[in-house]
């Protein structure tokens, strides 16, 4: 599937993140004051978020990725803003799980190491290879949220994909969100029209997913 094929099916299997008034009032404050510092994740870290999103959503086509949209920033600011403490802090906890299993796998003793390679691999891995175990892995990270994971590979796994599909779902939200992207590449209507039920999505958009 070429990249403009996979971008007129974006989200249609994958869910978002509800809009709520602050969520919205989030992604068009993202669309200026560029010149920012993240507040949830490190320095570090939020370059390597920055690297997943831009490998989830990357450019081409005319069609800007992430890192182009500034992606990250929403992602930071959301989980800062709108995730209460418990799960930030449960997602801090994934975000480590997630790194020392990229280590592991790659064989590199410091995450500052990492590069494109090495999250790509990670990617594929957890939503490609190992799709047959996302059930199991959610079963297992909602069973095991207060336990100690670090010596238990598969309960790290499990807490990686947990990170993961939260990027993911983030990344995904802010670029259907993204102004430019709903009013260019995605289906838009500024005001809608008769409703119709039942319409097949080609016919309706091209085979576009609506813009949020």
């Amino acid at each position: 599937m070429n990249r403009r094929k996979a971008l007129k099916n974006l989200g249609l299997s994958l869910g978002t993140i509800t809009l709520s008034p602050a969520v919205l009032s989030l992604l068009h404050s993202c669309k200026s004051d560029l010149d920012w510092n993240p507040v949830f994740f490190s320095s570090d870290h939020v370059n390597i978020v920055a690297e997943l999103s831009d490998l989830i959503i990357p450019s081409g086509d005319n069609i800007p990725g992430s890192k182009e949209l500034n992606l990250v920033k929403f992602i930071d600011l959301y989980i800062h803003n709108i995730s209460n403490k418990k799960d930030q802090d449960l997602l801090k906890k994934s975000t480590n799980a997630f790194l020392r299993n990229c280590l592991t796998k790659s064989t590199k003793n410091n995450f500052e190491k990492l590069d494109r390679n090495d999250l790509e691999s990670s990617l594929k891995y957890f939503f490609k290879t190992k799709a047959d175990d996302h059930s199991e892995w959610r079963q297992a990270y909602n069973k095991n949220k207060d336990q100690n994971i670090e010596n238990d590979t598969y309960l790290t796994e499990a807490f990686s994909f947990n990170f993961l599909n939260t990027i993911r779902q983030l990344t995904i939200t802010a670029f259907k969100g993204n102004e430019y992207i709903g009013e260019n590449v995605l289906a838009y209507a500024p005001i809608p029209g008769q409703q119709k039920g039942c319409v097949d999505l080609e016919e309706a958009t091209g085979g576009r997913a609506w813009s949020l």
